[in-house]
């Protein structure tokens, strides 16, 4: 497993240093698991997205590992990033990216998607769409698969779901097959599934909590995502 190997200097580093960078970041052994393991997992659906363009991380807790491995032993991070997903992703801003916030969401989640076997259509999230509620990351977002699209809130100072919903209208099937991130016999395919009663693009994932429809967003870390790679 990629996320065991990371650097052991980078685990002990998150343990004392990230709470500073991320205000209420639980810092157990499992919370580390689980955020290493997020990480891992953003950078697997870049490799394999790789060509598609641009991915935004969904998660701070995430990046908190990620924050920390660039401090303290950049090296060895790109060392293991190399050896585990052929290839470095840079850490970028997410006005950097040179793409719409949307479709860098949207292409990382097809490609987490993909890692865990899961549909692309919903409703279950990967676990990097899922980390920040999953450990209630104060100023983090919560994330649910809602009416055929992504939706998010920021998690408030006491780890719940708060404030106006976020929508991100590109995760939608048809805005998956228009970036190329999903065939057309995919999509019918997985229709099929879903009509045979197998799944439902519009339940809820019991990862995070509910939430109301709302508009959408523009680039920035308000909008679900404040950096991510290519």
């Amino acid at each position: 497993m990629a996320a065991a190997q990371l650097p052991a200097s980078i685990r002990v580093a998150w343990e004392q240093q990230a709470a500073d960078d991320f205000p209420g970041l639980d810092v157990s052994e499992a919370s580390w698991l689980r955020c290493s393991l997020g990480l891992a997992q953003f950078f697997e659906a870049c490799r394999l997205q790789a060509g598609q363009g641009p991915c935004a991380l969904p998660s701070k807790a995430a990046d908190s590992v990620w924050h920390v491995g660039l401090k303290v032993d950049p090296s060895g991070l790109a060392a293991w990033q190399q050896r585990h997903f052929g290839r470095v992703v840079e850490h970028t801003e997410a006005q950097a990216l040179g793409a719409s916030l949307h479709e860098c969401l949207t292409r990382t989640w097809a490609g987490a998607c993909r890692s865990e076997g899961l549909s692309l259509l919903g409703p279950q999230l990967p676990l990097v769409f899922a980390l920040d509620s999953l450990i209630g990351l104060p100023t983090g977002w919560a994330y649910r698969h809602q009416g055929g699209a992504l939706v998010h809130r920021r998690i408030d100072g006491f780890g719940k779901p708060s404030g106006a919903v976020v929508r991100h209208a590109v995760a939608s099937a048809a805005s998956l097959v228009t970036l190329g991130l999903l065939s057309d016999a995919e999509l019918q395919a997985l229709r099929r599934r879903q009509s045979d009663g197998s799944g439902s693009s519009s339940s809820d994932s019991s990862s995070c909590d509910a939430a109301s429809d709302g508009g959408g967003c523009d680039a920035g870390s308000s909008c679900g995502s404040g950096c991510g790679g290519d």
